[in-house]
């Protein structure tokens, strides 16, 4: 953090002017791993040198980080097509809303899948702040494959509930971006 001592008037709209270059515009989620660590990859498809431990916590199992949330050019405000799912699947017999995190935590499976998008079908895509996840996915060097989304309880009948998504590393290897599709994307697009 940052602290300022402001005296004056062109004291205060300093601060302000330096505040505003500081800020992102973004969201806050928790990422946290769910179910076993990948298995390692090196030159020749598996890494012999690192031990698979899935048990031990590491720093890439959980990170609260920013997504990147960039206005769209033109209107400066930003667009989304998809929501990020609730934690609960809706009831209509319930007269409130059940209480919930201001940051979504959405989960992600360490299983290698094919990214899917179909022409005429929008996505939103999310770069993630750099954090140990980004570093970890990036060190995999595999940009061709990613790994799905989910929100614990979005089913209804299924506790992690259907992938709304996928974190992958750019072609570049640059950055890790989250892509947001409609809920249960696998099952919906090969039906479009």
């Amino acid at each position: 953090g940052r602290s300022y001592c402001v005296r004056t008037q062109r004291m205060l709209n300093q601060c302000l002017e330096s505040l505003v270059q500081k800020v992102q515009s973004g969201v806050v989620i928790n990422f946290e791993k769910s179910g076993p660590d990948p298995a390692p990859i090196g030159e020749d498809g598996l890494d012999s040198s690192r031990p698979i431990n899935s048990f031990a916590s590491q720093p890439w199992h959980s990170c609260h980080k920013l997504i990147y949330v960039r206005p769209n050019p033109k209107t400066g405000v930003p667009v989304g097509h998809w929501p990020i799912p609730e934690s609960f699947w809706p009831d209509q017999n319930s007269p409130t809303l059940p209480p919930r995190t201001a940051h979504p935590v959405v989960r992600f499976s360490c299983v290698d899948c094919e990214p899917m998008v179909i022409d005429k079908l929008p996505f939103d895509k999310y770069e993630l702040e750099p954090s140990p996840l980004t570093q970890y996915i990036l060190e995999r060097k595999s940009p061709h494959t990613c790994w799905q989304v989910f929100v614990s309880s979005s089913g209804k009948y299924s506790e992690l509930g259907h992938p709304f998504g996928y974190l992958k590393a750019s072609t570049t290897l640059t950055c890790v971006n989250l892509f947001v599709m409609p809920y249960n994307y696998p099952v919906l697009l090969p039906l479009l």
